[in-house]
């Protein structure tokens, strides 16, 4: 979800750089409106966001009923842990990398995932060819 216009996201932001920050899959944005495709790129981490606690929901239940419900936390920080460590270790994020790749395309979010994963995977084989 995007709340436009948010005295919190002015608030939190001032006047630097970005315009936007993210808490869960709330995003929050100073601006009223936001061009296509920043608004596709909000969107596009939204939708990752939801498949990384979409994903870990049923194991941390699980965790949570065997250990402490405190496994409960990890599907609201999966999407954040994977992002920074992916950041520490590789200095870039496929997250980021995939929403600035598609912003530009409305109709991602209606293609079929599967075809979109092959072409992502097939482009990181190619980048990772190349840097070497």
């Amino acid at each position: 979800m995007i709340f436009y216009n948010s005295l919190l996201a002015k608030w939190f932001l001032g006047k630097g750089k970005k315009h936007y920050f993210m808490l869960g899959w709330f995003f929050f944005t100073r601006y009223k409106y936001l061009e296509v495709w920043e608004d596709m790129e909000l969107r596009i981490h939204a939708r990752q966001y939801w498949e990384c606690f979409s994903l870990t929901l049923i194991p941390a239940l699980i965790l949570s009923l065997l250990f402490s419900w405190w496994c409960m936390i990890l599907p609201f920080i999966t999407y954040d842990l994977l992002y920074w460590f992916e950041k520490i270790i590789y200095h870039h994020s496929i997250f980021n990398w995939e929403a600035i790749k598609h912003s530009g395309d409305t109709l991602y979010l209606t293609k079929e995932k599967s075809v979109c994963l092959e072409e992502r995977l097939r482009e990181k084989r190619i980048a990772r060819i190349q840097m070497e």
